[in-house]
């Protein structure tokens, strides 16, 4: 089995699990008998890790737009082994609604972990999934309000002002609440950072922050609403032409990365949806991965219409690409720097199918730099403190939760190996992955 702390694949002989919680870790070697009337599940030669956490989901702004209710997709997730989804912005009732529904349905559905309403300027970026807040003295009522939901993520979004922000972090922090980012226009990574946020969501909301002071900036929706296609073109491009020949080794980038150890502020890059959605999405390889096959149609083709109407420059695509190869560089550096990463998707935005994009992300951190042992344990260990879940998740105990996964190749030789699952364990219920695929219509 897979140890977090260590990150070594450690022999055991069994684990024993009684209703929802692990009652036994049997050391290998030592003489074991299965209690009277147990369920055994035969795993000699296998591999077992922690269930995973997706630490960035959206359950429900973007398939609203599509007709789609979460639950309909919810085996897919549980299907490639992750237990646990955490949500990082979304109106709120519907959210919890979706966790009531997981709850009542352990067997086809991972545990849902709530997120505020997408704290913004006014009016906000997305009106549907936000609440604009501009004047400190109003976020206590709406850090309590949130509390009240069941709430354990406090997001702040792009156009936040960094007063606002300063109060999400202390009244969220006073309840014992995350508070993660989303940074764009109005508050700097490094005041975030020096002003004690917990995490950062997205590698661009520390990238951008690394750009030289001479770069353009991109414009909010309402300016960009007054200006000609070409105008906006030609800044695109400038931009990208910057983007594409950042120096890490500047004083800027330096001293940010040494903030981010200094003040513990972990980091979810969420690699995936800068490949399959911001930055390369007309490349065959990813509007045409073979994981697309394995949702529901009117999902995928939802996709595709909207990146249809949104086309990306073909002459840019080199540039696309030098960016996304310094995204990755970025991300290594933070690990080697022992910067916290955290592993998330963004699904399900466009091209990031669910459950499979958690699998992308950890190849994209490897493909990255990162070891597979330093991947898995972003994706369980750290993702389930991120959640304030340690007692209970991201590790394999006696105690915890019995969420686990029983692969049938060693994910340390090959991280593409976490998606050769055998059986994935959710709080004490074992079911099949294939099952749980086939309740997910692709047609």
């Amino acid at each position: 089995m897979f140890d977090t702390a260590t990150g070594r694949m450690v022999p055991v002989g069994a684990i024993v699990i009684e209703g929802e919680k692990i009652t036994a870790v049997v050391p290998a070697g030592e003489e074991f008998v299965p209690p009277a009337g147990a369920q055994v599940l035969a795993a000699e030669g296998k591999y077992l890790i922690p269930g995973l956490i997706d630490g960035h989901v959206h359950l429900v702004h973007v398939l609203n737009s599509l007709q789609i209710t979460a639950d309909e997709l919810m085996p897919l997730f549980l299907a490639n082994g992750i237990t646990t989804l955490r949500d990082v912005g979304d109106e709120i009732v519907a959210q919890k609604l979706l966790a009531k529904y997981a709850e009542a349905h352990p067997s086809t559905a991972p545990r849902v972990i709530l997120g505020s309403l997408l704290i913004d300027s006014n009016p906000p970026y997305h009106q549907f999934i936000s609440w604009p807040l501009t004047d400190p003295a109003k976020v206590p009522t709406f850090v309590a309000d949130m509390s009240t939901w069941g709430v354990q993520t406090f997001k702040i979004y792009v156009g936040t002002g960094r007063p606002v922000a300063q109060a999400v972090i202390r009244e969220a922090h006073q309840r014992g609440k995350w508070v993660t980012a989303h940074l764009a226009w109005n508050y700097r990574a490094q005041d975030a950072v020096e002003d004690g946020i917990d995490s950062l969501e997205h590698i661009d909301s520390i990238y951008s922050f690394m750009l030289p002071p001479e770069t353009p900036r991109w414009p909010p929706p309402a300016e960009r609403a007054g200006m000609k296609a070409k105008e906006l073109a030609d800044l695109q491009r400038q931009i990208l032409e910057i983007r594409a020949r950042v120096d890490f080794d500047q004083p800027a980038p330096l001293a940010l990365v040494d903030a981010l150890v200094r003040k513990k502020v972990a980091v979810n890059p969420t690699l995936v949806v800068y490949r399959n959605w911001m930055l390369l999405r007309d490349l065959p390889a990813v509007h045409e991965h073979p994981d697309l096959q394995k949702i529901p149609a009117r999902l995928r083709e939802g996709w595709r219409r909207t990146a249809a109407a949104n086309p990306l420059d073909p002459t840019t695509q080199e540039l696309r690409r030098q960016q996304f190869k310094l995204l990755e560089a970025l991300t290594a550096r933070l690990y080697h720097a022992e910067v916290e990463l955290l592993v998330g998707t963004d699904t399900p935005v466009q091209f990031c199918p669910p459950g499979f994009a958690l699998h992308q992300e950890m190849e994209l951190l490897v493909e990255s730099g990162l070891p597979p042992a330093a991947v898995l344990i972003a994706a369980t260990r750290n993702n389930a403190r991120a959640i304030n879940q340690t007692a209970e998740l991201g590790s394999i105990a006696v105690g915890k939760r019995a969420d686990l996964v029983l692969l049938a190749a060693d994910p340390l030789a090959d991280i593409r190996n976490t998606r050769k699952i055998d059986r994935v364990v959710h709080g004490g219920q074992v079911c099949d992955p294939a099952v749980l695929l086939s309740l997910v219509p692709t047609q």
